[in-house]
């Protein structure tokens, strides 16, 4: 047992002969040439002084509360909120009459789905036949739609591309 009116100096998790926390199984196999750049994250925090009734002063290790740090999504570049906007267009009704998981794969894949699309803008290879059917399998997720539909819309939204690629292409070629 500890005697009560002395102050606890003893750190958790770090060897007391020389203070420093011992290197986790990971980082002992990773070659120094190798190890990313990070900045160090205190393990613990000392806690400031902790009083109890009847009690001296006290000073004891805290865990502190370490969380990943967030990072900003890449900006979206202007050629792809086009792409989103022309995609997205008389869809709100469609998507909003969705279960939310179901919203959500919409979305993600509607994602993909404009990325690809503005990967193949950005090569100069904006291919109606191949936009059409990444264009085609996104709108085949909303459930209940009747084919001919789909492939009215996917027509419309393949032609507004199409032209979108072409004032992009003809940008880069005057400027």
């Amino acid at each position: 047992m500890l005697p009560t009116n002395k102050p606890i100096e003893k750190k958790i998790g770090v060897f007391p002969e020389t203070g420093e926390r011992p290197a986790l199984e990971a980082e002992k196999n990773i070659p120094a040439e190798h190890e990313p750049e990070r900045e160090e994250i205190p393990a613990f925090v000392e806690k400031e002084e902790v009083k109890e009734a009847g009690e001296s002063e006290k000073e004891g290790p805290a865990f502190a509360t370490v969380s990943a740090p967030m990072v900003a999504p890449p900006p979206k570049s202007g050629t792809l909120v086009k792409i989103e906007k022309i995609l997205e267009e008389d869809l709100g009704d469609f998507y909003f009459s969705m279960p939310p998981e179901q919203q959500k794969a919409f979305k993600e894949k509607g994602e993909e789905t404009a990325s690809a699309i503005e990967k193949m803008v950005k090569a100069g290879k904006a291919v109606g036949r191949k936009i059409l059917k990444l264009i085609r399998a996104w709108l085949k997720l909303i459930p209940g739609v009747n084919k001919f539909f789909l492939e009215q819309e996917a027509k419309i939204k393949t032609d507004e591309v199409v032209k979108m690629a072409e004032k992009e292409r003809e940008k880069r070629l005057e400027g």
